[in-house]
């Protein structure tokens, strides 16, 4: 540990990191915390409406990431410790469900079913993050040891199983928390339902609903709920994971898998079952709508979905440019903050670990919406102008609100790096950044690369509060929220389908080059 400030000290590089974090992240969240020293306006959000709107957000919100994990954690299960054909398969889409925006997989299941109310909310929330649960229930049954696994199977199979539900249900019930927070804070998908079904409100949508009357103090003011809410999510997360470091870790081995057996069958039906519900319903739907016609209609499918695709490309070509243009902005910024804050986490106090996880996470849970209102009270000013409709501003919104899932993936892929390979090069008179990003990710590349890749891909679909700055108002999710309104049903799918091929094309390049690599060895 001494050997890794030996030399250039790291630390001017993470002072660095933590200030551009509370400058993309933290200042838009001031006006939506002033309230907290306000008691008058907090007295005045606690009426019958408010308290109302809250209990059935709370409810969907929580039946979603009951659903989430049922459909998730027995994914992640089963995929992972069991042998049986096409589990490398499995394992490679368990992440793409997420990927896909909210609002489409509520058209998709509408398209399918027919189903409206807050029943199909909870529905398509709980299949959007199912993948939660499910990936982070793998990546811990991944750092199970094998040794422990193997010994408990051969002498007390019941007991190695349970080990396994034991182990992969903690982190499963963090992926529920996370889920829980983002459907709580999505307005779109009950918007969707209300406007094609029975009216219904719910809280994230009472939000939004201020930008109408251009109240963005009203607006920040509502959302401090959920904020606080995500402060409470976030800490019982925290005392979920340090009950979960108390687990035997991997010891440089992945247990083996066992072999379904005579349940090879029951696995496949299961397994096809999730995918369908979870990724193959929806974008079969969404592929089959890109060729929808009229029935006095002449052109065949091709024609009709070839004309829509044309039509996506032609008209969305702006908005797809200026949106990549920004969510690659915010991508390079992660790629250069997210090494330098795991890094810092990996190496700093324990006492100091918990409140710089809170710094770094809580822009990931606070509503979409409220850093929109949060940026408009603090942005939009005179002398800020050129800044405020410029598209620096998303770009660092963005960086600032998905950093936290670039850091601790990387987090994740650098703990498996040996000490020594950094302690070496600073003894060899390397600098920081030389130790950083030569010798301590020198072998995780791809996991870099993917880290900056998903925090463009959830640029790509953010739309909440990219619908309230000007910067990012003529954006790909915005074009696709109108279109969804006001276009027709085939330029809608085949205008989604664009954005789902440029959401899923980060992880199969991952996906590939891990593949590659996998071969050469």
């Amino acid at each position: 540990m001494i050997a890794v400030f030996h030399g250039r000290s790291p630390r001017p590089w993470w002072s660095l990191a933590v200030g551009l974090t509370l400058l993309a992240a933290w200042l838009p969240l001031l006006p939506i915390l002033e309230p907290l020293l306000r008691f008058d306006r907090l007295a005045h959000m606690l009426d019958a409406r408010t308290a109302a709107l809250l209990w059935r957000s709370t409810w969907i919100s929580g039946l979603a990431a009951l659903l989430a994990i049922v459909l998730g954690w027995p994914y992640a299960l089963l995929c992972t410790r069991f042998q049986f054909p096409g589990a490398g398969l499995f394992r490679l889409l368990m992440p793409l469900p997420i990927l896909l925006p909210p609002l489409m997989v509520a058209q998709a299941w509408f398209g399918l079913t027919g189903m409206t109310g807050p029943l199909a909310t909870v529905f398509t929330f709980g299949v959007c993050y199912a993948p939660l649960p499910a990936l982070l229930a793998a990546r811990s049954l991944h750092k199970q040891a094998a040794s422990s696994f193997e010994s408990a199977l051969l002498i007390a199979p019941r007991l190695a199983f349970g080990s396994l539900l034991r182990i992969s249900f903690l982190p499963a019930m963090i992926g529920a928390g996370f889920a829980f927070l983002f459907a709580a804070a999505d307005f779109a998908v009950p918007d969707y339902f209300a406007t094609v079904g029975d009216l219904f409100h719910v809280y994230a949508a009472e939000i939004f609903g201020h930008s109408r009357n251009f109240d963005f103090t009203a607006g920040a003011t509502a959302s401090l709920p959920l904020v606080l809410l995500g402060v409470v999510i976030l800490l019982g997360n925290a005392i979920l994971l340090k009950r979960q470091l108390g687990y035997e870790k991997n010891s440089g081995r992945y247990a083996t898998a066992i072999s379904a057996g005579r349940l090879t069958l029951p696995i496949l039906l299961f397994m096809l079952t999730i995918v369908t519900v979870l990724l193959l319903a929806p974008l079969g739907r969404v592929i089959f709508e890109t060729g929808n016609q009229g029935p006095l209609s002449e052109r065949t499918w091709l024609e009709v979905s070839q004309q829509a695709f044309r039509e996506g490309i032609d008209r969305g070509r702006g908005d797809l440019m200026r949106t990549l243009g920004f969510s690659g902005l915010a991508g390079l910024l992660c790629l250069f903050l997210a090494p330098l804050w795991a890094h810092m986490l990996l190496h700093c106090k324990n006492w100091l670990r918990l409140p710089l996880v809170v710094l770094v996470s809580l822009p990931l849970l606070v509503p979409s919406v409220a850093l929109g209102f949060g940026s408009i009270l603090m942005f939009n000013r005179p002398w800020l102008d050129q800044f405020y409709s410029s598209s620096l501003l998303p770009a660092l919104l963005i960086a600032g609100r998905f950093l936290p899932i670039a850091v601790f993936l990387l987090l994740d892929a650098m703990s498996r790096v040996p000490d020594s390979r950094e302690e070496n090069a600073a003894l060899a008179g390397c600098s920081y950044l030389q130790r950083l990003f030569r010798y301590r990710l020198g072998t995780q590349h791809a996991s870099l690369w993917l880290a900056a890749g998903l925090v463009v891909a959830f640029g790509v679909r953010e739309l909440d509060f990219a619908i309230l700055l000007p910067a990012a108002n003529a954006s790909a999710a915005v074009r696709y929220y109108n279109a969804l309104h006001f276009s027709r049903d085939n330029f809608v799918a085949a205008y989604g389908l664009i954005l789902i091929l440029l959401l899923f094309l980060p992880v199969m390049l991952h996906g590939w080059w891990q593949s590659l690599r996998s071969s050469d060895q």
